[in-house]
């Protein structure tokens, strides 16, 4: 099956769902092309990216000349090629009195020609709801045929709906072909912006098991506790809480030490925050790293913290996929019911649940798994159990192709 992936940047080290995908498919023998808005700017760069030579089926549809001159300089050059390629599609791209500024700036245009390169893919296959309606617009201009799935995590139907507003995917709704939310949460969210509910089918992210081995830990009673955090460094992930919980455990004669793996915006700010409360030494920011090393960070921890919430601006979690790589390992977690995480962390079951925004309540549930070496063992088996039911990506991708080929060939999806 020929299958175009749109995406925001790539290669993203914070998207390893979306690279496990990727990756899958091509494992399966599938065609993939992979239209991505931005080149990312981290550092580091996911070894599956190299293993597969993703970067090989890359285009970047937001490429096109800086000025205007240039811009139209270009246009005029590529504009005979073009029409004799697909003239229904470069007029499309050019009616200003429809698509106003998008027309007139020659984006849809020069966006259109890259995506022509796809246009025989059976599947448009988008994640997020930003990138669907990047998609869907490629299908008014025809330069892409397939059929429209889109995947919708947590931020898409959150954030930015609240910024765009509610109606912001009622085009999208209506005219694409399928709707894969992450979450029954997401999925609920979705029905609720007017998603027709037999659209709106459960899909999840997964990992790949083979990478994680079943380890329970056997330190619990000794100090000091290694705790990890593997997180992009913005409001939602609620590192704050966790230096918070460090510092009161420190202030308590209780020995931890706290890894951050991770990067963004606030990370200046919460290296401040571990100095002011005097555990600077024992908070760790160790920045990106490649998924290798992530492994290894997760196999010296004892436990792994996503102490979560619903940041100011509406955006939160679907389920971070570490934090699956967490619980395949038998690490076991603490993190909080926010967005889609509840569907994974059981309390006592698959892991530790604390409220939003509580240090207090961290600093309590670390101390109690601390001294409860037993109940680590019998939820780390759980966690590990729920991956192998729900998320293994092996299977998930083989599901994925079904889902795939029933819209392809019009069937009915159950």
């Amino acid at each position: 099956m020929r299958i175009c992936f749109i995406v925001g940047s790539f290669p993203s080290l914070s998207e390893t769902f979306i690279l496990n995908q990727m990756t899958g498919l091509l494992d399966q023998r599938h065609s993939v092309c992979i239209y991505a808005g931005d080149r990312s700017d981290d550092a580091v760069v996911h070894e599956d990216v190299i293993r597969s030579g993703l970067l090989n089926h890359v285009r970047f549809h937001n490429d096109k000349p800086r000025s205007r001159l240039a811009r139209v300089g270009k246009f005029l050059a590529l504009l005979p090629v073009a029409l004799s390629r697909a003239p229904l599609t470069v007029l499309h791209s050019l009616n200003v009195f429809r698509f106003g500024r998008e027309a007139w700036s020659l984006n849809l245009f020069f966006k259109a020609l890259k995506f022509l390169e796809a246009r025989d893919c059976e599947v448009v296959f988008c994640h997020f709801g930003q990138n669907g309606l990047t998609g869907l617009r490629m299908k008014e201009l025809g330069a892409l045929k397939g059929k429209l799935v889109v995947v919708f995590h947590a931020a898409d139907i959150s954030a930015y709906v609240e910024r765009e507003g509610r109606d912001i995917y009622r085009k999208l709704f209506a005219r694409g072909d399928l709707f894969l939310p992450v979450t029954q949460h997401a999925r609920g969210k979705l029905l609720e912006l007017g998603c027709p509910p037999e659209k709106a089918l459960v899909h999840r992210m997964g990992v790949d098991l083979d990478r994680f081995r079943l380890n329970t830990r056997k330190r619990f009673g000794s100090a000091p506790l290694k705790i990890l955090s593997v997180a992009r460094l913005v409001e939602k992930k609620g590192i704050r809480y966790g230096i918070e919980a460090v510092g009161q455990l420190n202030r308590e004669g209780f020995e931890c030490e706290y890894t951050v793996v991770g990067d963004g915006p606030l990370r200046a700010e919460l290296e401040a925050q571990a100095r002011a409360l005097g555990v600077g030494r024992g908070v760790r920011f160790v920045g990106w790293q490649d998924s290798g090393s992530v492994r290894r960070y997760l196999q010296d921890a004892d436990i792994f913290l996503a102490p979560s919430i619903r940041a100011g601006n509406g955006d939160e979690e679907g389920i971070p996929v570490v934090l699956m790589e967490a619980m395949a390992g038998c690490i076991p977690v603490v993190s909080t019911p926010t967005g889609g995480i509840r569907e994974l962390v059981r309390e006592g079951e698959t892991g530790f649940l604390v409220e939003e925004r509580n240090a207090g309540a961290i600093a309590g549930k670390l101390k109690q798994i601390w001294s409860a070496p037993a109940l680590v063992e019998k939820v780390a088996v759980g966690a590990r159990g729920i991956i192998e039911a729900q998320y293994n990506i092996s299977v998930l991708n083989q599901t994925l192709i079904k889902l795939f080929t029933a819209v392809v060939y019009e069937k009915r999806i159950s």
